[in-house]
């Protein structure tokens, strides 16, 4: 299974560049993974496939635990699913197509975060849920 993330802006000189890398580079451990900047905001649907589950990530949407949300990707990779699409929108967030075509909306924290320290969230929770579903030391309970 592969995970993509898009967003559709980062800070060229932003500090989380080299978080960012360090957790792509761990989740590549577990699944082909791949981080995508596109412009404009309509771009990040662009090249999806109807197989394609899309995750939404938004204040306002569901809230997950670690454990839950690992659940919810290996619910996808058991189920032969090809490729995951996980999307953070800009400051203010996205618009009604994007929430009516996305699989599951989750919220990263109930507080609204800058989208450097939200993609940082997001990246450290998808190498925890691999680390959940392979048994690995990593998360503690």
């Amino acid at each position: 299974m592969k995970i993509e993330v898009r967003t559709h802006s980062l800070a060229k000189t932003s500090w989380a560049h080299q978080a960012l890398k360090i957790y792509s580079k761990k989740i590549s451990h577990f699944c082909e993974f791949e981080f995508k900047v596109l412009k404009p905001e309509k771009s990040l649907l662009q090249n999806l496939d109807s197989k394609d589950k899309i995750i939404l990530c938004d204040e306002r949407g569901k809230n997950l635990s670690s454990r839950e949300f690992s659940k919810k990707i290996e619910t996808f990779r058991d189920s032969s699913v090809q490729r995951v699409v996980i999307i953070i929108g800009g400051p203010f967030g996205v618009d009604e197509d994007l929430r009516a075509k996305s699989d599951l909306i989750v919220s990263l924290s109930p507080m609204v975060m800058n989208q450097e320290v939200a993609l940082i969230a997001l990246f450290e929770q998808v190498f925890r849920a691999w680390t959940i579903i392979h048994n690995h030391p990593y998360h503690n309970d």
